[in-house]
């Protein structure tokens, strides 16, 4: 399949770019009369030809460059052109999830005051985030970039590159920040997207001191539905208001939120607490220990770790038991310099009364916590 992928090198020119489209009639199911083009992007900066495709009436399937198992839904045949991004599979095997190009275009802010930034991110360029953060720079006339890694290199990455916005989880952030130099860093960012996961308020307190002249949003999004809600708030909480706005139907039976599009109510699989005209996305609902018959909710108890002062990052997960089935282990990253028995003091200090004795980790594992795909929490 690596006829299919797109070379693109600016020494090559537009000779490149045109060899570089391949039509596919096989790989990705259609109607017979909708032509489809593969694109196997290494970088951010590879999708701009495919862009150009979906410009001139072409529908576009993104896809990982190596050969993958990727489930590859049937592209539909009104309101194209469609472009199919390929799911992050964090819930199973990764699938192609079709869009219609003009809703991706609508999604892009289009302001006299971002053309030409340089945006950045980390995602994969052939997942959704990675293919927002491409349009959003090819909208305005910019340039995309894609971020390897998140060590004290990176900052000089950011430095050379001259990027403006910067899109990525809370952990790529977190790890960015720890990661700085110890004689500081030059760069600032003009724009601080953050988005894949869960903001922790602790976070957005430490991001908004660092960079205190840049302008932040939270972006709640999914492949199947598109960006949900937007805000400019720093805390995990979200203005319900805005999917009103969207006209948008939405639910949250059981403490999960459904959205209701054109094939129905749909789950969105995470786990939602709705409070005073505001949304928190706590985690996915399937995080769930089974403690002798009790259910713990895994990303709250992370989520309280990290509220204790002197932890950096924290996940909660199930480990088994012989006696209750399950029991909660929690792993912690300290920050630099903490000492180790009165940290852990602290933190059984603040779980212990507020959750339940199910809840109670069993087991404390002082672990670097590295991110996991797409700059993504691991969980597991």
């Amino acid at each position: 399949m690596s006829g299919g992928r797109w070379r693109r090198r600016q020494t090559a020119g537009r000779r490149e770019e045109r060899e570089s489209i391949r039509t596919r009639h096989s790989a990705v199911k259609s109607a017979p009369s909708v032509e489809i083009r593969e694109v196997r992007p290494r970088g951010l900066d590879e999708l701009s030809p495919g862009f150009v495709a979906l410009e001139a009436g072409h529908s576009v399937a993104v896809l990982p460059p190596a050969a993958a198992a990727v489930c590859r839904a049937a592209v539909p045949v009104a309101g194209g052109p469609w472009m199919g991004v390929t799911s992050s599979g964090s819930t199973g095997t990764p699938k192609l999830v079709w869009r219609r190009w003009p809703d991706f275009k609508a999604a892009a802010s289009r302001q006299p005051s971002v053309r030409g930034w340089v945006w950045a991110a980390p995602f994969d360029p052939w997942s959704f985030a990675g293919v927002q953060v491409a349009v959003q720079a090819w909208a305005n006339a910019g340039r995309a970039v894609s971020l390897r890694g998140a060590g004290p290199g990176l900052w000089r990455t950011l430095q050379e590159e001259r990027v403006d916005a910067v899109s990525a989880t809370p952990t790529f952030f977190d790890l960015l920040l720890q990661n700085e130099p110890g004689e500081g860093a030059a760069w600032t960012p003009r724009q601080v997207s953050l988005g894949g996961e869960p903001l922790r308020p602790a976070l957005g307190q430490r991001l908004s001191a660092r960079w205190p002249g840049a302008r932040f949003a939270a972006i709640y999004a999914a492949a199947e539905f598109g960006v949900l809600l937007k805000t400019q708030r720093r805390d995990g909480w979200y203005e319900v208001d805005a999917l009103n706005r969207r006209g948008l139907e939405w639910r949250v039976p059981d403490g999960v939120l459904e959205v209701r599009d054109e094939r129905g109510w749909r789950s969105t699989g995470d786990q939602v607490e709705v409070r005073a005209g505001l949304l928190r996305v706590i985690g996915r609902a399937d995080q769930v220990a089974n403690v002798a018959g009790t259910k713990v909710n895994l990303a709250e108890v992370g989520r309280l770790a990290e509220e204790v002062p002197g932890v950096a990052r924290a996940v909660a997960v199930a480990e088994s038991s012989p006696v209750t089935g399950q029991v909660v282990c929690l792993r912690y990253a300290p920050v630099p310099g903490e000492d180790p028995g009165e940290l852990r003091r602290r933190l059984e200090a603040c779980l212990f009364p507020r959750l339940p004795k199910a809840g109670w980790p069993r087991d404390w594992v002082v672990d670097e916590l590295a991110p996991a795909r797409n700059a993504k929490r691991r969980v597991r």
